[in-house]
C-alpha cells in the first residue's frame, strides 16, 4: 500500500490499473491515507475488465471505494473521474459503473471519461 499521509501539497491523484497489486481495494487503502488539504482531483483508470467476469468480491471493493469517494466529495468537493475503455460490441465498464459506484452515480458526482482506444474481443 502507498501511504500518502506525508504528501501535504498533493493536488492531483491518478490511479492507473497496470500492476497486479493495484486493485480497487489497493486504491481505497491509498486514498484513506490522504491528508492533503490541497487535493483537487482524483482520477481512476481501472483495468477495464469485462463485466461478465466481475464477481461479488469485485463489486464489494467498488462499493467501499464509492463510499470513500462520496466522503471526498462531501469534505473537499472533489468530483472523481473514472476513465474506461470501450469494448467493441460488448458491454463495458461504463455500463457497470452505476452498480459499482451507486451513490456517486445516483448523485451525479462522477465524471466518466472514455480512454483512448477501443478493445476488440
Amino acid at each position: 500500500m502507498i501511504d500518502l499521509s506525508k504528501a501535504a501539497k498533493l493536488k492531483y491523484l491518478t490511479f492507473l490499473r497496470r500492476h497486479p497489486r493495484s486493485t480497487v481495494q489497493w486504491i481505497t487503502a491509498a486514498l484513506q491515507t490522504v491528508n492533503s488539504k490541497t487535493l483537487q482531483s482524483i482520477t481512476i483508470r481501472p483495468d477495464g475488465g469485462r463485466p461478465e467476469t466481475i464477481g461479488e468480491e469485485f463489486h464489494q471493493e467498488w462499493r467501499h471505494l464509492d463510499h470513500l469517494l462520496v466522503q471526498f466529495w462531501t469534505s473537499h468537493s472533489i468530483r472523481p473521474r473514472v476513465m474506461y475503455v470501450a469494448w467493441k460490441g460488448k458491454k463495458g465498464l461504463r455500463d457497470c459503473l452505476p452498480s459499482l459506484l451507486p451513490e456517486l452515480t445516483r448523485r451525479g458526482l462522477v465524471d466518466l471519461v472514455q480512454g483512448s482506444g477501443i478493445l476488440e474481443l
